[in-house]
């Protein structure tokens, strides 16, 4: 009996022991792996200039702006992954801050189970997120030490034009309730001019580089797709199918885009502008 009694007692210090030897080999495999020291830094998405990322340590905050009143942040909880190079991610948590006031806001979670990683080449951080309903990658360039951001903003359209390096002629004429807000320039060859109503903000842009999203960082997704032909140009619209929030289009060298955008971000689509309003738009601008 106590030759049976000895045996149970080794037979269960065994198993403890077993047991714990797993318990750390769990929580060694669930440890992250550090980022490594080439990802870490500040940076910065350069043609819509909405978008600013932080890679610190094993977490990664995105600032996102959507309107001077409006901004979402997010928090990446980050693994490195050796075999592929990237950084993954899962459970980020993504929240949106509008002010009511200059010292008032209110935060929503839009949400907490955001999935997606991160890649680097060329000093370009590239995103690829999951939850991003248009699933285009978004590239955001590393902030180095003084850093010249590259938009500027003004009233005056040769200075814009300067900056730019773009001819632009406005358009003659904006649907009704629109006025003239600013003109935007981007050192790598965009310009763009800015008109608000009491709700939209409507954008126009040009450029000889760039094209589509790249051009105008609208990564909204719309219901309906469609095209329009005025005078022979061909424009791709997107929109509820009867008022245009995006339109894209190409004439000679240069690309342009046409969007509407509410204010407030309440909705994505259905305060868009009308066909006739939009090629009223094109007519009057080169």
């Amino acid at each position: 009996m106590k030759k049976t009694f000895i045996i149970a007692i080794l037979l269960v210090l065994m198993i403890s022991l077993c047991s714990c030897g797993n318990k750390e080999k769990e929580t060694e495999e669930a440890v992250p792996v550090a980022t490594p020291e080439e990802y870490l830094g500040t940076y910065f998405e350069p043609i819509a200039g909405r978008g600013s990322i932080e890679v610190k340590g094993n977490e990664i905050s995105l600032n996102w702006s959507s309107s001077a009143y409006e901004h979402d942040e997010i928090s990446f909880p980050t693994d490195y992954d050796e075999t592929n190079k990237r950084i993954n991610y899962k459970d980020a948590v993504r929240t949106r801050i509008t002010y009511t006031s200059e010292t008032e806001h209110t935060d929503e979670v839009i949400y907490e189970d955001g999935t997606g990683y991160f890649e680097i080449g060329d000093d370009k951080l590239i995103w690829h997120d999951d939850k991003s309903e248009s699933k285009e990658t978004v590239e955001f360039v590393r902030n180095v030490e003084n850093m010249i951001n590259p938009w500027t903003y003004t009233t005056d359209l040769n200075e814009a034009i300067n900056n730019s390096g773009i001819k632009f002629s406005p358009p003659v004429s904006v649907p009704d309730g629109y006025e003239f807000v600013t003109y935007g320039a981007n050192i790598n060859g965009i310009i763009e001019a800015q008109y608000e109503s009491d709700s939209n903000r409507l954008v126009i842009r040009k450029s000889d580089l760039y094209k589509d999203i790249e051009l105008n960082g609208n990564y909204n997704n719309y219901s309906k797709t469609w095209s329009e032909n005025f005078k022979g140009l061909n424009i791709d619209c997107s929109g509820d199918g009867e008022s245009i929030n995006m339109a894209l289009f190409s004439y000679g060298d240069f690309n342009y885009s046409i969007c509407v955008f509410d204010k407030n971000s309440e909705k994505v689509e259905g305060n868009g502008i009308s066909v006739d309003e939009l090629t009223s738009i094109i007519a009057g601008m080169q």
